[in-house]
């Protein structure tokens, strides 16, 4: 009886042309798979009726199926062919006769689409918006939490005073909708709007809350409340600092994730008073800049213990120091608990206990953020640099490779004076199994700057050891003791040459062999001092120490100064000349230069004695002539040493070539070949536009030559419509523009030279739509004119690259939402940024053209640009559900000559027979006034479609 039953009610619907609703989950599930593989706008249309028609079900029973319909009318949004207007507004209808679940759907479904389609709320007209809004403010006062946060992020999307009303629900009841609350606050600051200072209090408070999720949240606002208003003052405290102290406090939270986010907030502080920044690498309080010993338990000791305390343990030694320790003065106006000034204790070691945090996230971001904060006071960089050394001995292999990246950098702005403690504790993390580690504190060492003599022997033997023991790190450990004998060479005596070389000064030493690694390394340490005390080290040198130094020049690359020759004694005129010679591999360098050259400029004439007998050929002499002249041509493009104005001039004999190829076809007594006509029409008008376009320096000679070759192109694709049968208006138009592009050459009497200008204007004269022989007898008599550009001219090129994550793996994408990529490309020779364009061949082979921002052009030099474009949107259409690729490239617009007819040419496409005269102007307004020249090599990204996973239900959220 039911299946009778169902099967009646279908019939009726169909009688009364009403949506049959879905009946089952199952059904529902499967439209959503459906439209992931569709793009048929019938069946999009049909689902966009059954998906509302579910929506609008009252019965109690559909509850789901309704939460069902709405995540099908979200997904449906996405298709260019849904009306996104009307579906919003039967969402916003549904909210008056829906329960809470579907409600909070509903609003997750609106924000869904809001963030796919900018323009939807501009589609709701007033009567949907006023609904909409009385409905969000309506479930702002519902008893169910999840309601109350679906409200407040839809109320960030419709109202302009969303903050007032969103900052009263960040002290509500429900952690989630104070959750909901501060999500929103922060979205409208990562969009643009300058949150107020009332807001500060409020997230300073949520810093205390007692729901994680909710004290993340907080960390940010208070750093980006703080950074809006950084002047304020607060209990005599400027706001920055304030905030500064409170994320310190965030740092002894119990979560792992809360004290790793307070540890990045840190770093964002730039401005932050250098006594607040002091005071979190000491564990001491500072009363008045003065410092107080809470008693011997909060006392730092054993950092180099390498053991990690937990916050437990830690938060225990607090209060059991707090207890016994002695009273701390406390100014007058802060509130004391305990005797304690509690923005002073907040800041009080607070990268210190991030340091010994027992999660390495939360170490790894306190090291980052140090190095953040080093970048602006060069005391606080002085500072951490012992705790950052005593970071060697972590347990972590990452934490140790980013403490050592962090030293690194600050050693990169001013050389690192290393104590002899932590040059020991340096001198033991080299003996690191882990090469990276190994690699890494080489690099460190090489801005280090040791005390005395004694270290710099002791720091060079540890250097000696690890070169026994690990000999492909030979070119880190030599690059580090070149740079170490470029700083220290006030240290180094003839007492330390005779202990480095193992010489006596009492017995004959033996000379040490010339392959010894690790008598290279005391030679490279020795002859990188500086001029000013090279004269005391070269008197302390033996004599084949110098006679070595060719060899070692030749073997170890880079490791030796270049002026090396001034070190060694005049006497030694043989190792001076050895050391002065040139280098073999740049000689060897230089003469294949010079031939590559030679054999290009040989190219390059033998390319011009082939266009001149082109341009002497009569009709018919040689019909082999088009193929020897593109081979040159292609010769001299192959040659990386070609000038630039060579390489133009090859081009332009590949379009002579082209000219030539549709003259014999011209000239052959069998039919005409159309389509290959109309192909060779496409290349050479595509080829003129492009070398005109990407070439700089032409002069107007240069021009006219490619405006001539753009006249043939338009005679021959003229000549391949013969087939065809059009009205008398539309070939009147098609050759109306053709004289045009005549007239464009012919106004001024001296734009062309002898016979060209008298062929020109008698075919200006002649009606070519009623006599197409005088088209032939001028493309059979074209002969193409000189083309020489000036020896100063320049090619424009791009090369494309992506991001790195980009190159190795798939990007997975959803079609509710564009694909957004990331290109990195170099523009050289680009005379105007704003007609460079990136485009994206799709799946479908569409081809998509987009401008990129100003602001993603950053300057080189003079006409050459760099892009670095995050975030390229690409809408991809429903595909298959199976990988695809996309290309990407740069191009450049430049414009035509004949609006209309050029981009038929340059597509190689014909008019239709069935093109009438009101379709010629439409398309007249239409198309574009440029062509899009494609100036480098696609790039092709495989993208990966992932299956539609709507929004969560009420259900799982509450």
């Amino acid at each position: 009886m039911s299946a009778k039953r169902g099967y009646a009610e279908a019939e009726s619907s169909i009688a009364n042309k009403k949506p049959l609703p879905y009946a089952t989950y199952e059904e529902a599930h499967q439209a959503l798979q459906t439209l992931k593989r569709t793009s048929i706008c019938d069946e999009v249309q049909e689902h966009e009726e059954r998906a509302l028609a579910t929506v609008d079900a009252a019965n109690s029973a559909s509850t789901v199926m309704r939460q069902m319909g709405i995540r099908v009318s979200a997904q449906l949004c996405a298709h260019p062919e849904t009306d996104a207007g009307r579906v919003g507004k039967a969402l916003v209808q549904a909210l008056k006769t829906s329960k809470a679940s579907v409600c909070c759907e509903i609003y997750m479904a609106l924000i869904s689409i809001f963030e796919v389609k900018d323009q939807f709320i501009k589609a709701l007209d007033a009567d949907t918006l006023k609904q909409l809004s009385m409905a969000v403010h309506r479930d702002l006062a519902n008893s169910q939490h999840h309601v109350r946060g679906a409200a407040l992020a839809m109320l960030m999307h419709i109202a302009d005073d969303a903050l007032d009303i969103v900052r009263r629900f960040t002290t509500d009841a429900h952690a989630k909708v104070r959750q909901a609350a501060l999500a929103a606050i922060q979205q409208a600051q990562m969009q643009g709007t300058r949150l107020p200072l009332e807001i500060y209090d409020d997230c300073v408070a949520a810093t205390k809350d007692t729901t994680e999720q909710v004290r993340l949240l907080a960390a940010d606002l208070v750093w980006a409340v703080a950074s809006a208003h950084s002047e304020h003052i607060v209990d005599d405290t400027r706001l920055i600092d304030d905030a500064f102290i409170r994320v310190c406090d965030m740092v002894n939270d119990g979560a792992v994730r809360v004290r790793q986010r307070a540890c990045i907030v840190l770093g964002r502080f730039r401005t932050v008073d250098a006594q607040y920044l002091a005071q979190t690498l000491s564990k001491q309080l500072m009363s008045h800049m003065k410092r107080v010993q809470r008693g011997p338990a909060r006392g730092y000791a054993g950092r180099n213990s390498g053991v990690r305390s937990s916050h437990t343990s830690s938060t225990a030694t607090t209060a059991a120091a707090s207890s016994s320790g002695p009273a701390i003065p406390t100014p007058t106006g802060d509130a004391n608990v305990g005797d304690l000034r509690i923005l002073d204790s907040g800041a009080a070691g607070a990268f210190v206990h991030a340091l010994e945090d027992e999660f390495q996230e939360v170490r790894d971001a306190a090291i980052e953020s140090i190095l953040e904060l080093s970048s602006g006071s060069h005391e606080f960089a002085a500072r951490a640099v012992d705790f950052l050394v005593d970071m060697f001995n972590d347990s972590s292999d990452r934490v140790r490779v980013r403490a050592i990246r962090a030293l690194t950098a600050l050693g990169a702005r001013s050389p690192i004076r290393a104590t002899t403690e932590q040059l020991s504790i340096a001198e033991s993390a080299m003996r690191d199994s882990n090469s990276s580690v190994r690699c890494r504190m080489y690099e460190f060492l090489a801005h280090v700057s040791v005390p005395d003599t004694a270290a710099l022997l002791s720091l060079i033997q540890a250097f000696k050891t690890n070169l026994e023991a690990y000999s492909g790190d030979l070119p880190g450990i030599f690059a580090a003791i070149s740079s170490l004998g470029r700083r220290h060479g006030h240290l180094i005596g003839a007492p330390t040459v005779r202990s480095l070389l193992g010489i006596s000064e009492l017995y004959l030493s033996r000379e040490p062999r010339i392959d010894d690694t690790l008598y290279a390394a005391s030679v490279v340490l020795l002859v990188n001092a500086k001029k000013a005390h090279r004269s005391a080290i070269a008197a302390a040198l033996p004599d084949f120490v110098f006679e070595h130094l060719p060899y070692l020049q030749d073997k170890y690359p880079g490791s030796l100064p270049s002026d090396i020759v001034e070190l060694v004694p005049t006497r030694l005129s043989f190792v001076r000349r050895m050391l002065d010679r040139p280098e073999p591999d740049l000689a060897i360098d230089n003469l294949v230069r010079d031939d590559s050259v030679h054999q290009a400029t040989a190219a390059f004439e033998t390319m011009c004695i082939q266009i001149q007998k082109a341009f002497k050929n009569e009709p018919g002499s040689d019909s082999s002539s088009s193929s020897v002249l593109q081979q040159s041509a292609s010769s001299v493009m192959a040659m990386e040493e070609s000038e630039p104005q060579h390489k133009a001039v090859a081009r332009y004999a590949e379009l002579i070539a082209l000219v030539l190829q549709a003259q014999d076809i011209i000239r052959s007594d069998g039919s005409l070949l159309y389509r290959e006509l109309t192909s060779l029409a496409a290349r050479i008008m595509y080829g003129s536009y492009s070398l005109e376009a990407r070439t700089l320096g032409l002069h107007i000679g240069c021009c006219r030559a490619l405006g001539y070759l753009r006249i043939f192109a338009h005679a021959i694709w003229l000549i391949s419509h013969s087939a065809l049968s059009h009205t008398t208006q539309v070939k009147a138009k098609m050759h109306e523009e053709f004289h045009t592009r005549i007239s464009l050459y012919t106004g001024s009497k001296q734009q062309q030279q002898g016979q060209q200008l008298v062929e020109l204007t008698d075919l200006s004269a002649t009606d070519t739509a009623d006599q197409p022989d005088e088209l032939i007898k001028f493309i059979r008599n074209f002969k193409a004119l000189e083309f020489m550009p000036q020896s100063r001219c320049q090619y424009a090129t791009a090369s494309v690259e992506l991001a790195t994550q980009a190159r190795r793996s798939q990007q997975k994408f959803n079609h509710l939402f564009p694909l957004s990529l990331q290109i990195n490309a170099q523009m050289c020779w680009a005379m105007r940024r704003d007609r460079v364009l990136v485009t994206v061949t799709l799946p479908t082979q569409k081809i998509c053209a987009m401008r990129p921002p100003p602001a993603a052009f950053k300057p080189m030099r003079a006409l050459h640009w760099s892009l670095e474009w995050h975030s390229v949107p690409l809408s991809l259409p429903l595909g298959s559900g199976e990988p695809a690729s996309v290309a990407l490239s740069m191009a450049l617009l430049h414009p035509v000559d004949v609006s209309w007819s050029d981009l038929f040419i340059i597509d190689g496409l014909l008019v239709p027979a069935s093109y009438d005269v009101s379709n010629y102007y439409k398309g007249v307004a239409k198309r574009s006034q440029f062509a899009r020249i494609t100036v480098s090599d696609p790039v092709s990204v495989t993208v990966n479609p992932i299956e539609f996973r709507p929004p969560a239900s009420a259900h799982t959220r509450a």
